[in-house]
């Protein structure tokens, strides 16, 4: 049986330029390893950029490189020894170097079984918990606080600023079109909504939540983590959980200004970073407390309704998040 992958197959600034689809035979299942036939795909196109520029230092791209993290699925065929684990079941998967082909192999050890293999399940996990996780652990965020989200309408923001309400936070959060607020505002969970096309952001920080925000949570940075930064209270917390803006530029901005400690020494803040991989063991408690909240439809799960279907799309949905245009999660259906 054929495998139809996406490929890294040098390394280059456009996905188009850098990647190709194949074909290879599936390799004989091990004992104890799993078949999954990927139903739905998740997109992260800054992460797969850098793999693609060749710009992740912890990854040894080998050409032909299979790339993607996330997916959901269904097992198609088991090796002998594997117990815990039926054919027809949905599974998760979420594993770098992976996602982006038809068929994929994993090792019992790394089964995550969900209920469905659906596009909801696909945004809880990894996405939702990575949410869980940043706000529990990095954030600290605590009932009643003020928190700052940037990137608000995406897969992350839009599970973050749900969380946040259930703590019974004031939550900021911000996007940049009408449609994205129109988003938010069906989520029932933003007390202020700003569309930083319209609204300046560091103006309207400063004037409404000077000093107030105990928690910001941001994965744009350069001019978002400064507004960020400059507004924390005391013992505020500036949470980055991604680079969007940096990592959209030839290279990083050199500035020159006084040492971040100036601005926060004191007020006794911090600037802290959340990556989801050092929580590892607090995972599973993280996507059953989602599952739970989303089965009792205490949560809303926004999937972006664009129609991305087959290898193929894979590309055209990269590039149209890398152009801003999503609301949800992106997701390419097999």
């Amino acid at each position: 049986m054929q495998n139809t992958q996406l490929v890294i197959s040098q390394f280059s600034d456009s996905i188009r330029e850098a990647t190709e689809i194949i074909e290879r035979p599936i390799p004989k299942l091990e004992d104890h390893e799993v078949l999954i036939q990927n139903k739905f795909i998740g997109i992260n196109a800054l992460y797969d950029r850098e793999l693609y520029r060749g710009r992740v230092p912890y990854i040894d791209v080998k050409f032909p490189y299979v790339f993607g993290v996330e997916t959901v699925g269904v097992v198609v065929e088991i090796g002998k020894n594997v117990k815990s684990v039926k054919t027809g079941q949905a599974l998760s998967t979420v594993k770098v170097g992976t996602a982006y082909q038809e068929y994929q192999i994993i090792t019992e050890a790394e089964v995550i079984k969900i209920p469905e293999a659906t596009p909801e399940y696909l945004t809880l996990n990894p996405t939702g918990v990575s949410a869980y996780l940043a706000l529990n652990n990095t954030a600290e965020l605590k009932d009643g606080e003020t928190i700052v989200v940037s990137a608000a309408s995406g897969g992350l923001g839009h599970i973050v600023v749900q969380l946040s309400k259930r703590k019974n936070c004031h939550v900021v959060a911000i996007c940049g079109n009408p449609k994205k607020v129109e988003l938010l505002k069906s989520l029932n969970a933003c007390d202020r909504i700003i569309n930083y096309r319209e609204e300046d952001i560091a103006k309207v920080l400063s004037e409404e939540y000077p000093n107030k925000i105990d928690v910001g949570f941001d994965s744009v940075g350069t001019y978002m983590f400064d507004a960020f930064l400059a507004n924390l209270a005391p013992l505020g917390r500036l949470v980055v959980s991604g680079l969007a803006t940096e990592l959209t530029a030839p290279k990083f901005e050199q500035i020159n200004r006084s040492r971040v400690y100036e601005s926060i020494y004191w007020k006794g803040a911090s600037v802290r970073c959340f990556m989801n991989h050092l929580f590892r063991e607090q995972q599973q408690k993280g996507r059953e407390y989602l599952f739970d909240l989303y089965r009792k439809g205490a949560l809303q799960v926004k999937v972006d309704p664009s129609s991305f279907e087959g290898i193929a799309s894979i590309v055209n949905a990269s590039e149209y998040l890398l152009a801003g245009k999503s609301c949800g999660k992106v997701v390419v259906k097999m």
